[in-house]
Parts: structure tokens; sequence; C-alpha cells
């Protein structure tokens, strides 16, 4: 399968645990070693060719337009305050067809994380780390091999945790949008898009691509980003701050 061209950011929540950092600016624009996670994403995301990037913003989206270049489309759900991430998925429909990244908008990452994603041969893959950590927020996934059996935050024994990203073929593309649609159809838009993705796991052969001893991070507390402005690679810095075209 060809590399997919284009990503989905899912930024449109509150982020109230990261407050008062998110008072006025947010979540995706919390500062990690003097540049915001969005940049980062931005940053490694062009570093490794997907060019057509669509996020979802919601929640003082006036911000996020500020800080985008024009070649990022913005799609706004005004909804946000009472739905999720499946829905915000749902509203970037017209994105998703022929294959697409999704990312949510708190994690941090390496490039050459995406880049093992990207080079998978399966369509549909999300990276994991087989470091599982039982008190960890993050999705854990049953595994038979490389492949995904179940994911789910509760699970009793799983070999592995889901860090995304993750990446759909057109025909995953179509599955997700196939149940995204009977979703909204019946009025469900309070389902995590990555509880959608542990539902049609098999159906999708979703297949866990290991992180290559890359550097991650999901920035959901105030300890968090704390811990990763620590923590962060310089590289990752330097790659933030050459991709000057990201900010106005």
């Amino acid at each position: 399968m060809p590399r997919p061209s284009t990503a989905i950011i899912l930024a449109a929540g509150p982020g109230s645990r990261l407050l008062p950092d998110t008072l006025h600016s947010p979540k995706c624009l919390t500062p990690i070693a003097g540049y915001p996670i969005l940049r980062y994403q931005i940053a490694a995301l062009r570093h490794c060719g997907v060019q057509n990037i669509v996020i979802v913003v919601g929640y003082l989206s006036r911000c996020v337009r500020e800080f985008v270049d024009d070649g990022v489309v913005l799609v706004e759900n005004r909804d946000y305050a009472s739905t999720n991430s499946s829905y915000s998925l749902w509203l970037a429909r017209d994105h998703i067809r022929n294959g697409y990244v999704h990312l949510n908008s708190d994690l941090l990452f390496e490039p050459a994380m995406l880049d093992a994603l990207l080079n998978a041969t399966e369509d549909n893959a999300v990276i994991v780390d087989s470091e599982v950590r039982p008190d960890s927020d993050m999705m854990k996934a049953r595994m038979d091999g490389r492949r995904i059996l179940r994911m789910s935050k509760r699970l009793e024994k799983a070999e592995s945790e889901v860090v995304g990203p993750a990446k759909f073929g057109p025909s995953g593309a179509d599955l997700l949008l196939e149940r995204l649609a009977a979703l909204d159809a019946g009025g469900e838009r309070n389902h995590w898009a990555y509880g959608i993705f542990g539902e049609l796991a098999q159906d999708l052969g979703f297949v866990g691509v290991e992180n290559p001893g890359c550097f991650w991070a999901e920035i959901d507390t105030l300890d968090d980003a704390e811990d990763a402005t620590r923590r962060i690679p310089q590289t990752m810095q330097d790659l933030a701050m050459r991709w000057t075209a990201v900010s106005r």
C-alpha cells in the first residue's frame, strides 16, 4: 500500500486536566521544551512526507486558526463540549476515505516512530509498546503475534500498550466510516475513537507495529508536561525549530 498522504489530528477537547494552562489555550498548544505539542506533530508529519494535514478543532479553535499555516485544513466540532472523539472523526469523514494517519493532539513522538508505522506493509496498523504499564491510562492490546485481537483500557492481561499514531488504508477507512455513520445515525456521539478501533480490530486485520525504541509521551496532566520537557530528545526540538512554516 502507498504511504498515506493525509493525517487527521483530533484536537477539539478542552484538556481540563491541564488547567490552568488550558484556560486560555487549547491542549494541543501546550508548550513542551519551548514548542507547542501541535508544532512537534506537524513537523514530524511533514518530515515523513505526510503533507495533507487536517485538524478537528473545538475548544478555543481561534487559537489553532491563528497558529497553523494556510496549508493546514481545519474542521470545527461546535459540539465539542457534549461529544467525544468519534464524533470529531466523523466530522472529518471527507478526508478519511482514501486512507489516513490518525493522531490525538496530546501525543508527542519521534519522527522515526511515525516512519515505522508508515513503512509497515499492512494497511491498518497502530504503534504499540511491549512495555505495559498496568496503571497507565493508555489503551492495552491482546495480541497474537503482530495481530491485535482486542484493545481496551481495562484488559486484565495484555501483551502491549497502544501508543499511536494509527494508519488506515482505503478498505479500513470504509469499515471505519460505516461504523461512525451508524453511531451518528443513532445519535451516539460520545464514543472514543480508539474504542471504535478496538471494536473493529479483528475485522480491520489491525496489527501492532512495535515502537522502535523512540521517545513518546501522552500529555494529559501538568506532571506529564513537566516530565516530557525533561525527557524530550534535542533532535525533536531541533526539528520543531526548523519547521518555521508551522506557525504564522
